[in-house]
């Protein structure tokens, strides 16, 4: 199964995440939760960024499966 990366740059902070085709719920359910800690400096915009980012490579992952129409 293939890894997948997503790298955010922030600040002096940089937050790199790694993850499965089929664990993208579980990937966006932590970026979310980075979000809401105090600890963190993720804020909800870099959330929706790397939500979105996640969505596109799922996609593609989805495409790369399709046959063209005939």
């Amino acid at each position: 199964m293939e890894t997948k990366t997503l790298t955010l740059a922030k600040g002096a902070h940089k937050y790199i995440f790694r993850y499965c085709a089929g664990a993208e719920d579980r990937i966006v359910d932590e970026i979310m939760r980075l979000a809401e800690s105090r600890e963190s400096n993720l804020d909800w915009l870099d959330a929706a960024t790397l939500g979105f980012q996640v969505a596109q490579l799922a996609a593609r992952e989805d495409n790369k499966f399709l046959l063209p129409a005939s």
